[in-house]
């Protein structure tokens, strides 16, 4: 009874900093026409994940009286990105019905000053509540709605725009993609239209998921490593100084290895012996088909590259980077989706240890979302509350640094937080 009162009491905190004042359904402005009601999700879609990807844009210039353009524009936005209004068929899913059912807008207010959530180096329950229906958006699997937006207002002024989308029709680049295609229409300006790639057919396929695990099991937590660019410079040549790196490797392939290397380190710390390990890359694929697709193509497109170290032999930064390199090669010019599916397949058969994934979204044009307020002051991507060791790097908001999100038991982040080693290339706070 006191753990239930002790969670009641909580929540209610939030809620009375954090009040949800409307909810509106947003429907496509024009109706999908009939022959575009079934969306056959492709290949790399279905063997997405069964959860949203939660993103928060930060603006510090608003008008109250924007709200109403802003779910105008959003409407204009649904008659081109149709299938995000629809919803998935019972899960797992192969096609999305695009009826128009819409997209749910809530708009909040929070009692905190904008600062308040900027600059923050962990991930917790007061990020979460800027979200539709908070933590559970972030979570949750098997839901039918493909986006849900949540527009916060900020105490003092300023607000932040919360998407909540699903993994299996977006991933980093369609997220990106989207939001600022809204914020174009917003401004009134004319935005490239998305290029949809279907599957022919509604044939489901089974293949291993990321997969939402009970999260009572292992305590994880997220914290955010802010790493300037001159340490990275630095990181850089220390590398090539060890020789066997490829001919210029670049900020995010040196920042991947020197995190996984650390890591597994403070992995190995908790348990008192090595354990086999895998670092698994994110690829965007638009650009490795032997027919590109075009960088506007909505959809989880993307596949793993994975290095195995199964020795217990000190990870040289070096070593890692061309293997990481290696990976990604054999990935140029592949023939279909059904050849990635296939290789992610026989990968993830023979992986033993644990798993790092690892996602970059650098260079992604999520600080050139223009609303009309300019630009965002801070984007945060929310990892979500999975067992599954994770990695995401992204741009500073300056552009000088990369901010990297990682997600590990708790153990292991607080051994990570006081490895001198690692924290020599971390921005002091």
């Amino acid at each position: 009874m006191n753990k239930m009162m002790t969670k009641l009491q909580r929540f209610g905190t939030i809620r009375q900093l954090h009040t949800i004042i409307s909810r509106e359904t947003i429907r496509p402005s024009s109706p999908t026409p009939p022959h575009l009601k079934t969306y056959n999700l492709s290949l790399l879609d279905q063997f997405a994940p069964d959860m949203h990807t939660p993103s928060v844009f930060f603006f510090r210039n608003y008008k109250k009286s924007d709200t109403n353009i802003l779910k105008k524009s959003l409407s204009q936005c649904l008659t081109h990105y149709y299938p995000f209004a629809g919803r998935l068929t019972t899960l797992p899913a192969s096609y999305i019905n695009c009826n128009d059912e819409g997209v749910e807008f809530l708009e909040a207010t929070n009692d905190s000053l904008l600062d308040n959530f900027l600059h923050k180096n962990e991930q917790d329950e007061t990020i979460d509540q800027l979200f539709p229906y908070g933590l559970s958006s972030t979570a949750r699997a098997s839901c039918s709605k493909l986006l849900e937006v949540q527009l916060n207002h900020f105490a003092g002024g300023g607000v932040a725009v919360a998407l909540s989308m699903s993994h299996k029709l977006a991933d980093a680049a369609t997220v990106a993609n989207f939001i600022n295609h809204w914020a174009t229409i917003t401004r009134g300006g004319s935005p490239v239209n998305p290029c949809f790639i279907s599957s022919s057919t509604s044939n489901e396929i089974r293949m291993p998921k990321l997969i939402v695990k009970d999260i009572d099991k292992v305590t994880y937590a997220t914290r955010r490593f802010i790493f300037p660019n001159s340490k990275l410079n630095e990181l850089k040549d220390k590398v090539i100084s060890m020789g066997a790196a490829p001919m210029n490797p670049t900020r995010v392939e040196v920042l991947t290895s020197l995190l996984y290397k650390h890591a597994v380190s403070a992995a190995k710390t908790k348990s008192g012996s090595f354990e086999p390990s895998n670092l698994s890359v994110a690829m965007n694929m638009r650009n490795k088909f032997v027919e590109k697709y075009p960088e506007t193509a909505v959809g989880s497109i993307f596949t793993w590259t994975t290095v195995k170290l199964v020795d217990s032999g000190e990870i040289r930064l070096s070593e890692m980077i061309a293997e990481v390199r290696k990976a990604k090669m054999e990935l140029e010019g592949i023939r279909d989706e059904q050849e990635v599916v296939e290789k992610f397949a026989n990968t993830s058969s023979s992986l033993q240890g644990d798993v790092y994934y690892s996602s970059s979204v650098c260079r992604l044009p999520f600080y050139e979302v223009d609303f009309g307020w300019g630009k965002p002051v801070e984007v945060i991507i929310r990892i979500p509350d999975v067992e599954e060791k994770t990695l995401i790097l992204m741009d500073t908001p300056s552009g000088d640094g990369i901010a990297a999100l990682v997600h590990l038991p708790e153990e292991e982040i607080a051994i990570l937080q006081n490895d001198k080693e690692f924290l020599t290339y971390v921005e002091e706070v």
